[in-house]
């Protein structure tokens, strides 16, 4: 079974909006007062979970001191590179544009109201290179 990131967020609501006008859908069924907790899916599959910053801290006390964001990035494989970079570019601070990895593999990269970076690249391609077996 893979990871599954889940995303200390200070604003459901505003997280929300802004991964929704980006294309992805929200599962907010599990949300409850107490545990604000959203599960987000691309193209129909789930790929991460929003959860309210105080919320998380409160489910993991560990954490208290631990700021939202973090180094490093997900990325998330999309089956048309250029229609995905044209519409997240319309709604999203775009850190990389499109460019080519040292593994061929084709991606851009943007930033979310929390200060993480997401990865999009080209799922046909990395389905078809050596990192493919990981995808």
């Amino acid at each position: 079974m893979p990871f599954a990131p889940c995303l200390s967020v200070k604003d459901t609501a505003a997280s929300i909006a802004f991964y929704t006008s980006l294309g992805f859908d929200v599962d907010s069924s599990t949300a409850r007062e107490g545990d604000d907790i959203h599960m987000l899916l691309h193209q129909g599959e789930f790929c991460a979970m929003l959860y309210l910053n105080a919320d998380l801290k409160n489910w993991l006390p560990v954490l208290a001191d631990t700021p939202i964001g973090f180094a490093g990035m997900f990325y998330l494989p999309v089956d048309n590179l250029e229609a995905a970079y044209e519409h997240v570019a319309q709604h999203a601070d775009i850190i990389k544009p499109l460019t080519t990895d040292h593994n061929g593999q084709r991606e851009f990269y943007f930033r979310d109201p929390d200060g993480y970076v997401i990865g999009f690249n080209d799922k046909a391609a990395l389905e078809t290179s050596d990192l493919g077996k990981y995808a």
